[in-house]
């Protein structure tokens, strides 16, 4: 992949700026954490700015379809954005010179009619972008996509509030800035370059290029050592504002020598050379061009003219910007496949491993499972023998009465055991073993099944070559068993069952004078009792005082009941309290609609009024309708 650098962009301001300036902003969305799209708009229409601080696909283009955020709710940064530049007028887009850092300027006015000038500075410079909006008369932050403190960063601070400083610039004098004189004195330079090297080097001892070496191959880079002699190495080595691609382009074009001596050093090369570097400092008429592989692409295609024959590789674009928008699109869809392929490769792998971890352990408990028939037949051949075992016996030697050769079989047996016992052992062996068996064989099946699906989903993986086929490899690998539940789920089955019937719990009987008498026995019963069964013309009745069960007398007639039922309710209150049997209980009673419920969070706890109380004994006898709830 190839990085944004200074020229690409110096294009795309080049070209964007006739078409967006003075425009007034007209909507503003957040794609990403560093990915915004500014969409601004005129008579003419509506055009697309997207404005992009990713690290690797960090860049600042016109899009035609811009893609659609991943969120609905707009992150800070954006909801920020569009305070302060909502209806703002784009008045500038300026780039600093050899820096990839653009200053979009916008003019603003506020609610009373002030006017201001806010700056959205992309700043795409690898892992150290960002994009921050500050204000040009206070010079203060007002937002960045993220913030950067001082333990991440010495040299700077980027957060609300703060004071807005540049980044620290390069020390090197710019490619698109240096003047002629200044570049061919470099040039010409380079003999005397070379000989302190060599002077330089031959100081050092023996083992110092050996750690050198071991330095630059621990680094990464895995680039060849003559390669760092390169022209393309000494112009960025000399000069900022020059990516690896530009600089390899410029010493391609400029067809000197690959490596770097004292023999090329002239005034000719020099000015071959230079007519390269004052190409790109005074380039207005772009090319764009980039490879169908999507390895590099050029704003000048010199790449393409050193290869005419290589033309078919290479795909050409109207303006800089379609090239930009188009390249670093087909890189991120690449990348993103990439990813999600690995992902799904990953999991198939992990599956592939567990099916055949089932297999093994399947095949295991098959190998000493298949023999499970013979328990069966030691357990006859033990009961065909009861006869002649006697207590404490070891072995039995028998007759094998499954063998046509009626060989003699010698079974084991516990000592400990009665011969039936022994038997029975053998029979449970058998039942335990025919049933491992079984599972081990349904489960190598299923194993097998899904094995065969693992690898048809890796060929699959292997051909897919668009998102469409990856999403479908996704939705059956990577979602399977994720998919979001119902918020509310049904009670299962049981629990609808239970509440329907639950007031079939509770312990109910008939009095002598036949009316129904319900009895709550614990607290959840005394709730259930209290919310659902009682009605408001029903007596209720609790022993005063005491911790126990709620009893409710139905009166279907709303007619008071006789005093003997009233007594025999009672009895079942003063009984079923925490006192227990043998002695004189008060028990208080009133009708349901005085009964209320303390809380939803208090079963069983109640208050209730207009009540009379009822003296029992429990010592008493019961009638036999009362007698058989205790039995």
């Amino acid at each position: 992949m190839q990085p944004f650098d200074a020229l690409t962009m110096s294009a795309i301001l080049t070209e964007a700026k006739p078409i967006l300036l003075n425009r007034r902003v007209d909507k503003i969305q957040q794609i990403g954490r560093d990915e915004v799209v500014l969409s601004l708009r005129s008579k003419a229409g509506t055009t697309h700015l997207m404005v992009s601080a990713q690290a690797s696909f960090g860049r600042i283009c016109l899009v035609m379809n811009p893609p659609q955020p991943r969120n609905q709710n707009p992150p800070p940064f954006c909801t920020l954005l569009r305070k302060h530049l909502g209806s703002a007028t784009l008045t500038g887009m300026e780039q600093l010179p050899g820096e990839r850092i653009v200053d979009l300027i916008f003019a603003c006015t506020d609610e009373l009619g002030n006017r201001f000038t806010k700056i959205l500075t992309a700043e795409i410079m690898g892992r150290h972008s960002n994009l921050i909006l500050w204000e040009q008369e206070s010079q203060k932050i007002l937002a960045a996509s993220h913030n950067v403190t001082q333990e991440m960063s010495r040299q700077r601070e980027v957060a609300c509030g703060l004071k807005y400083v540049r980044p620290p610039k390069q020390e090197k004098t710019a490619i698109f800035s240096v003047s002629e004189s200044e570049f061919k004195q470099l040039f010409l330079g380079i003999p005397n370059t070379l000989a302190g090297e060599a002077a330089a080097a031959a100081t050092v001892p023996k083992e110092a290029p050996q750690a050198s070496s071991e330095k630059h191959q621990s680094s990464g880079r895995g680039r060849d050592p003559n390669e760092s002699k390169g022209f393309d190495s000494w112009l960025m080595h000399n000069f900022g504002g020059l990516g690896r691609h530009l600089a390899e382009e410029v010493a391609e074009a400029s067809r000197l020598p690959k490596v770097v001596s004292q023999e090329i050093i002239s005034d000719e090369n020099a000015d071959v050379l230079w007519q390269k570097v004052s190409a790109l400092q005074k380039h207005s008429d772009f090319k764009p061009s980039m490879k169908n592989d999507l390895t590099r692409f050029s704003v000048l295609s010199w790449w393409k003219e050193l290869s005419p024959e290589d033309d078919a590789q290479w795909k050409s674009f109207p303006s800089v910007n379609d090239l930009v928008d188009a390249y670093f699109r087909g890189v991120q869809q690449r990348t993103e496949m990439q990813q999600l392929k690995d992902r799904i490769r990953s999991e198939l792998k992990t599956e592939q491993e567990k099916l055949e971890s089932r297999l093994n352990s399947a095949d295991k408990v098959l190998e000493t499972s298949n023999n499970h028939d013979r328990y069966k037949q030691y357990g006859d051949m033990i009961l065909a023998h009861v006869a002649e075992i006697n207590a404490g016996q070891e072995k039995l030697d028998c007759n094998d009465l499954y063998s046509d050769n009626g060989k003699t079989v010698s079974i084991d047996l516990n000592p400990n055991l009665t011969p039936s016992q022994n038997a029975q052992n053998y029979y449970r062996l058998f039942a335990k073993s025919r049933m491992r068996s079984k599972t081990a064989t349904t489960s190598r099946q299923d194993a097998v099944q899904k094995l065969e699906d693992v690898t048809a989903c890796a060929r699959d993986l292997e051909r897919a070559d668009n998102m469409q086929d990856l999403q479908l490899l996704k939705e059956k690998v990577l979602d399977r068993g994720k998919r979001s539940e119902p918020a509310h789920k049904p009670p299962p089955p049981q629990a609808q069952q239970k509440e329907k019937t639950g007031h079939q719990r509770l312990m109910s009987t008939r009095s002598s004078d036949g009316f129904t008498i319900i009895v709550g026995r614990n607290k959840h019963e005394n709730d259930l009792l209290i919310s659902k069964l009682t009605q408001a013309h029903d007596i209720w009745m609790h022993a005063q005082g005491l911790e126990g069960a709620h009893v409710v007398v139905k009166l279907p007639n709303r007619k008071d009941p006789p005093q003997t039922t009233l007594k025999e309710a009672a009895q079942l209150a003063a009984r079923f309290s925490r006192t227990g049997l043998g002695g004189k209980i008060k028990v208080a009673y009133t009708y349901g609609k005085y009964v209320h419920k303390l809380g939803k969070d208090k079963p069983g706890l109640v208050r209730y009024e207009n009540e009379k109380t009822l003296e029992v004994d429990t010592a008493a006898p019961m009638p036999p309708s009362l007698r058989r709830l205790f039995s």
